[in-house]
C-alpha cells in the first residue's frame, strides 16, 4: 500500500509540472479546435439545398398574381344572340280551306253572327295527326266546347298559337313541354261556328298578343 501511495505522488507532481509547463499550449489547442468545428458546421448548414416550394403553392401565388393584374380590366359580357324559331307546317299538307282576315268582317253560315276570322282554317282528314308548329310549352287544354279540343302553346319570343277544332288532343296538360312536330292532337270538325265546313284545323296565332297570319311563319 505505501509502495501505491509513493507511486501516486510521483505521477500527480509530473502531471502538475507538465500542466505548469505546457497549459498554455493545451487551452489554446482546445480553443482552435472548438473555432475550426464552429466554422465547419456554419459552412455544411449554408450548402444545404433549399426545401422545394409545394406545386400547388406555386399555382396558386401564379392564380392570385393574375386575378391582380386582371382586377382592372373591364371586360364586356357577351349576350347570346336568340336564333330565329323554325317553323313546320302542323299538317303533312297545307291546304288553306279559309284565309286569315282580320280587316273584315264575315257573317258564320251557322249562327249568321259577323265576325273577324283572325285565323286560318287548314284542311284536313277526320282523326288526322296534328303537329306542333315549333318548340313551345303548353299553356292551355280543352278537351270540348264551343272550340272543340284545342291546345294553347306559347312557341316563345312573343308567339302563341290556339290550335282548334280538334276532334281531341294527345293527352296533354298546362305546362308540358312541346317539341316542333310533336303530335298534339288529331283532326275533326269541333269550331261550332264552323261546322257547316269539312273537317279542318283552326289555327289562331298572336305575337306580343296581336292577332298574325300563321302563313307568314311557315314562307322560307
Amino acid at each position: 500500500m505505501a509502495s501505491i501511495k509513493a507511486g501516486w505522488k510521483a505521477f500527480s507532481a509530473r502531471y502538475v509540472r507538465f500542466v505548469e509547463g505546457q497549459g498554455f499550449m493545451i487551452i489554446l489547442a482546445v480553443c482552435v479546435a472548438v473555432i475550426a468545428g464552429t466554422a465547419l458546421w456554419t459552412n455544411q448548414s449554408s450548402r444545404l439545398p433549399p426545401s422545394p416550394t409545394s406545386p400547388a403553392l406555386d399555382a396558386t401565388a401564379a392564380a392570385r398574381q393574375l386575378q391582380e393584374s386582371l382586377r382592372d380590366v373591364s371586360t364586356p359580357t357577351p349576350h347570346p344572340t336568340q336564333a330565329p324559331q323554325a317553323w313546320q307546317p302542323p299538317l303533312e299538307r297545307v291546304s288553306v280551306l279559309r284565309a286569315f282576315n282580320a280587316s273584315r268582317l264575315t257573317p258564320s253560315g251557322v249562327t249568321g253572327l259577323w265576325q273577324l276570322h283572325d285565323a286560318v282554317d287548314l284542311r284536313c282528314e277526320e282523326g288526322e295527326i296534328i303537329c306542333a308548329m315549333a318548340d313551345g310549352t303548353v299553356t292551355a287544354v280543352s278537351a270540348k266546347g264551343l272550340m272543340g279540343a284545342c291546345v294553347t302553346i306559347d312557341h316563345g319570343q312573343g308567339v302563341s298559337a290556339l290550335y282548334a277544332g280538334m276532334a281531341l288532343h294527345a293527352g296533354l296538360r298546362a305546362g308540358d313541354p312541346i317539341v316542333a312536330g310533336q303530335t298534339i292532337g288529331f283532326g275533326g270538325n269541333g269550331v261550332l261556328d264552323e261546322s257547316d265546313l269539312p273537317p279542318h284545323l283552326h289555327l289562331r296565332l298572336t305575337r306580343n298578343g296581336q292577332a298574325i297570319d300563321p302563313l307568314t311563319l311557315l314562307q322560307p
